[in-house]
């Protein structure tokens, strides 16, 4: 009976390793800000064992594409950077999100890249999109 419980320990920690990052596919949904709001979405694969994400979002009716800098799931929740440009003015995003559910939620803070100042945060959401 003991040499079935080495086994069965080493089961449940790579069952567990799995479940606690299990933040995979794509999600879509909303973003809302101080002053603005629209669509958000967020991809995350794994790629030589490590998440890779891409984020794309709209602002004033235009989607806006963006560059990655910081993709990290651990345990149901993500952590992700981002730079991108609106009008001229280069910008950076952090969100942190976690599993609700199947779904995705979580806080945002964007700053201008030039002086560091933050300048929105808000709120995001994002389901399983099909």
């Amino acid at each position: 009976m003991p040499r079935l419980v080495l086994p069965i320990v080493l089961f449940l920690a790579a069952a567990g390793a799995l479940a606690a990052d299990d933040i995979q596919g794509t999600f879509a949904g909303d973003w809302t800000g101080g002053t603005a709001g629209g669509k958000f979405k967020l991809t995350v694969v794994r790629e030589d064992g490590k998440p890779k994400c891409t984020v794309s979002f709209t602002y004033a009716g235009e989607d806006i594409s963006t560059h990655v800098t910081l993709c990290k799931t651990d345990a149901g929740k993500i952590d992700a950077q981002y730079d991108f440009d609106i009008e001229g003015n280069q910008l950076q995003s952090t969100i942190h999100g976690e599993l609700k559910g199947k779904a995705l939620e979580g806080k945002y803070q964007t700053k201008l890249v030039d002086s560091n100042e933050y300048i929105d945060q808000g709120d995001w959401k994002a389901a399983p999109a099909p």
